[in-house]
């Protein structure tokens, strides 16, 4: 039977190094893709750990440990993208990391494309399910039975619990969201047409490319998961799929503190969960 891999034990070492250099133990970690500005600003009692100063120098971007309405949180950068090239260790890493330190509750936000005419621009997707076509699976070389099974269950890999937790905040603070499928593909470049109408037919209501490795890998390590998207492009069936890059920006801009917003009153809400 083949050892396991590397990284696998190395997610222990980088919680080891955390866990001496600040006295948080978070229960909730954040992988940000949208809205990351907005809340390590936030942060109280911040400590920030570069990547490259972890053992290792695994991660690419600071890992930030600190007080999010009083409760202690873990945010870290975006989500990979299959197109940077990564391994399936290196996927699943900085979802193990935040696991060891202590985390149950993980919430990863990306942006995304819309595929229906009932979710616009600026609108925040619930993910409830995935379709994974980005050709890259975490958890592909040897299991380590410590932090996982080999075949883990993926019936429910979204927790309906916080999903209804973020309807809740979104109503409440007026903000326009909307249940979906999110459909990962590998990118770097856009769909075609073609593509899409194959997306469409295979029940996708989003498309991005990232954000379905890391929820699986965090299914296989226990979390809890909560995924978010912000819509900044529409694409619909009998229009150009041709990506305008201002109104992009325009939407990611009208998004992101709408998921700034959402973020804070989710972490608020586990004080009495």
């Amino acid at each position: 039977m083949p050892a396991p891999a590397p990284h696998r034990h190395l997610a222990r070492e980088i919680a080891q190094f955390i866990h001496e250099r600040t006295p948080l133990r978070p229960r909730v970690a954040m992988l940000l893709g949208s809205g990351h500005a907005s809340i390590a600003n936030q942060l109280k009692e911040k400590v920030v750990l570069q990547g490259d100063d972890l053992p290792g120098t695994p991660l690419t971007s600071p890992l930030l440990v600190g007080l999010l309405e009083g409760v202690p949180v873990a945010v870290a950068d975006a989500p990979f993208a299959a197109f940077e090239g990564l391994s399936s260790a290196e996927l699943a890493l900085p979802v193990r990391v935040l696991k060891a330190i202590g985390c149950d509750l993980l919430i990863v936000t990306a942006g995304a494309a819309s595929l229906c005419q009932q979710i616009e621009l600026g609108t925040i997707g619930i993910i409830e399910d995935h379709l994974n076509f980005s050709a890259l699976h975490p958890l592909i070389g040897p299991n380590d039975d410590n932090i996982g099974p080999r075949f883990p269950d993926m019936n429910e890999p979204y927790a309906r619990e916080w999903m209804e937790v973020a309807r809740d905040v979104a109503l409440r603070a007026g903000i326009p969201c909307a249940p979906g499928i999110f459909a990962a593909v590998a990118g770097p470049s856009m769909p075609t047409r073609a593509e899409y109408r194959f997306l469409r037919a295979a029940g996708a209501d989003l498309v991005g490319m990232s954000l379905v490795p890391e929820a699986i890998a965090a299914v296989h390590a226990g979390f809890q998961v909560l995924a978010l998207v912000g819509v900044t492009q529409q694409v619909l069936a009998g229009k150009s799929s041709q990506a305008n890059i201002e109104t992009m920006i325009d939407a990611a801009d009208l998004a992101a503190p709408r998921m700034a917003t959402l973020l804070v009153g989710i972490v608020a809400a586990t004080r009495n969960r």
